[in-house]
């Protein structure tokens, strides 16, 4: 009878994953409705102790955000729309000029006087960097157009999360009741130490993004790089994704100074090392810590899985999710050992 119950809990598991694999198009909104419920309950739960009621909890923390959310629109939106304005205004005119001086490059290097062999080595080696810069530019392209199309979800994910977080405690209740008594403990143990992970990780790389974000802008600004405030922001937005996000994050900048000048382009280089070496020798470890414990192959094989499987969502989720699968498979290698 209990081996029986085991294979259908298990049947049920493998079932309800290929469900939410076949309707993984409409996730969406769910997760980040999920996790902005995650993220504001323990603020929620702070107001509840203080016999503040439930749902008023809420709305006073959904309030707060929303002042926040409005000093920064107010402080930084006329100048990022302005700044985006001249970008789509100058933009013919920049991506002309940028192919002349790559044009004028490529054909300075076609007419030195070298060897045929080495001459259609680098030939190749042209084509293929131009069909790689063009393939990286459409996939740039798609994942923010896939952002702004999905604008809806961050609509829609507040609502769900208000629904989520009043029914919070009978939501844990519910799941708790699901599972057998003999593993009742051992699964609270476990969700212990998957919040433990998820909650320093999330709030800690929003934290780091948003400083380097600030700091990238600051830089921009000293070096006098045009639309400083909108590449800075996009700077701290790729920062979330670890490893590649500074890279994708750093492109735009180093176009715009490659289009004032080479020079500037090299100290834009700079800059971004500069950051991304703070980040990862101070920032992250102090703030992030060792939480994660993912090796950067792993976390990169996450990142791309992630996005072939459910696009800008699966990116930017697919860190949390491996980590919590790490943190699952740990455990349950800790009691298969203790049992055996």
């Amino acid at each position: 009878m209990r081996r029986f119950k085991v294979i259908l809990y298990g049947v049920g598991l493998i079932l309800g994953l290929l469900f939410l694999y076949w309707v993984r198009g409409i996730l969406g909104p769910f997760i980040l409705g999920a996790a902005t419920a995650y993220l504001a309950n323990p603020l929620v739960t702070k107001l509840e102790k203080r016999q503040v009621p439930r749902s008023a909890a809420i709305l006073l923390v959904y309030l707060g955000f929303a002042v926040v959310v409005s000093l920064f629109l107010y402080t930084f939106i006329p100048s990022l729309t302005a700044e985006l304005n001249q970008v789509l205004a100058r933009l013919p005119r920049q991506t002309g000029k940028l192919e002349d001086i790559t044009r004028g490059a490529v054909g300075d290097l076609k007419r030195l006087p070298l060897p045929v062999n080495l001459q259609e080595a680098i030939n190749d080696v042209i084509q293929r960097s131009e069909q790689l810069v063009q393939g990286f530019a459409r996939k740039l392209v798609d994942f923010l157009v896939g952002v702004f199309s999905r604008l809806f979800w961050f609509w829609l994910a507040p609502v769900l999360a208000y629904y989520i977080l009043l029914d919070w405690d009978e939501i844990g209740k519910r799941c708790l009741e699901a599972v057998p008594d003999a593993y009742r403990l051992a699964f609270l143990l476990l969700t212990q130490e998957i919040d433990g992970v998820l909650s320093g990780f999330v709030v800690g790389r929003l934290m780091v993004s948003a400083i380097v974000g600030l700091v990238i802008t600051l830089g921009l600004v000293a070096l006098e790089i045009q639309f400083a405030t909108l590449l800075g922001l996009i700077a701290g937005v790729f920062d979330l994704i670890p490893y590649l996000g500074p890279i994708l994050g750093a492109v735009p900048a180093m176009i715009f100074g490659f289009l004032s000048s080479p020079w500037k382009a090299l100290w834009v280089m700079i800059l971004f090392v500069a950051v991304n070496q703070v980040e990862a020798v101070i920032l992250s470890p102090r703030i992030v810590g060792g939480r994660v414990g993912l090796h950067p192959v792993v976390i990169i094989f996450a990142l791309l899985a992630g996005g072939h499987l459910f696009g800008v969502a699966g990116v930017l989720l697919a860190v949390p999710v491996a980590a919590t699968l790490r943190v699952i498979l740990t455990f349950v290698g800790r009691v298969l050992k203790v049992c055996g």
